[in-house]
């Protein structure tokens, strides 16, 4: 039972690109990639769930690509996080495949996991609010700039988060 923790990440992963653009073309990179997650999250492998993300990656870029409307900043944060919860989970649940786990792991994982999704979400409702403010205030030649430091902001948050669980 324990190895279905990674489950409730599939239908977010096939539902946001579909939300954001229903064409044909979508609909097959996305369905093709929650049957290549529900296989990962049956088997516990974490090879088919990194297949599958990366599916539902692409399903996104092409329903964005595909898409004449902004997309809902929350709704990618939801999917991020998701898509979160489906490598990890799955990793580990193979780590624990067979051993007897007691609920306080799993109650304080489950914390970790929403407390990172709670910061994530954090994160997008300030830049979401502070975004429009900063391109008002700045030149258009700054944008690259500020552009460059939220990559290295996010690659820098990224990495704090993976570096704890690098030791496992």
């Amino acid at each position: 039972m324990n190895r279905l923790v990674p489950a409730p990440a599939i239908p977010i992963l096939v539902g946001v690109p579909l939300w954001v653009e229903t064409s044909g073309l979508v609909a097959a990179v996305a369905l093709a990639s929650g049957a290549v997650c529900l296989i990962a999250v049956l088997r516990t492998s974490l090879s088919l769930a990194t297949v599958g993300g990366t599916l539902a990656i692409f399903s996104l870029a092409l329903a964005l690509h595909l898409s004449s409307s902004s997309p809902n900043v929350l709704m990618l944060a939801a999917f991020g996080s998701s898509l979160l919860l489906l490598v990890e989970a799955t990793h580990l649940c193979r780590r624990l495949g067979g051993a007897s786990v007691t609920p306080s792991l799993w109650r304080r994982t489950i914390a970790w996991w929403t407390g990172r999704a709670s910061i994530s979400l954090a994160i997008v409702i300030v830049i979401t609010v502070l975004a429009p403010l900063v391109a008002l205030s700045l030149p258009a030649a700054w944008a690259p700039f500020v552009a460059g430091i939220g990559v290295l902001a996010t690659f820098a948050a990224a990495v704090a988060f993976a570096w704890p669980e690098a030791d496992d």
